[in-house]
């Protein structure tokens, strides 16, 4: 029945921003569970931030909606949007880390955690996701940039406003951080 009242994905999105509770669903239902893996497994595994990153997506997206084309598909322009308020929420986060410790910050984590030993791979996942969520803010962005997202070194400089050698360090020092903290060190 939704096939036939929005044959587009441009119609679904119309139809949401409208206010039609039918395509509201439709929408959420088409886009929600993608979108919301999508922002999950790049805040740590934190499900409320999560939910609310989701939801901050698809307002923005019924707000954007005269500007979706249909040149990429709905979920790939709704991952975007998440994109750009992932990259929102990091910048929050630092400045409050900042704010609260009255220091500069000097962050950097990375991703590569010590070799499996045994489990399945399910389970190392959900560790890496709970690992991720213990490192403070910019070298969770730094490693979701780097591993997650597959962005050279150079357009996560620019997207930070650093150097590339100051991205290497920082990705360094995020790598070891995660390493600690998949180890079971507290003061990773």
């Amino acid at each position: 029945m939704q096939a036939e009242r929005y044959p587009t994905e441009i119609a679904l999105l119309a139809g949401a921003a409208g206010g039609d509770p039918d395509a509201v669903r439709a929408l959420i239902d088409s886009v929600g569970p993608v979108v919301y893996g999508f922002v999950f497994a790049r805040v740590g595994g934190d499900e409320p931030t999560a939910q609310d990153l989701l939801q901050e997506s698809l307002i923005e997206a019924l707000r954007s909606a005269p500007t979706f084309r249909g040149d990429a598909s709905l979920r790939t322009w709704v991952c975007a949007i998440a994109r750009r308020r992932l990259a929102r929420h990091y910048e929050a986060e630092r400045r409050q880390a900042v704010a609260e410790s009255g220091l500069a910050l000097l962050g950097g984590i990375g991703l590569a955690g010590p070799p499996g030993t045994g489990g399945d791979e399910l389970e190392r996942r959900d560790e890496i996701v709970r690992a991720l969520g213990r490192l403070p803010a910019v070298h969770r962005q730094v490693l979701v940039m780097k591993y997650l997202d597959d962005l050279p070194v150079s357009a996560i400089a620019d997207e930070l406003g650093r150097s590339p050698v100051q991205v290497q360090s920082l990705l360094q020092r995020a790598r070891d951080g995660l390493r600690r903290a998949l180890e079971g060190d507290p003061g990773a």
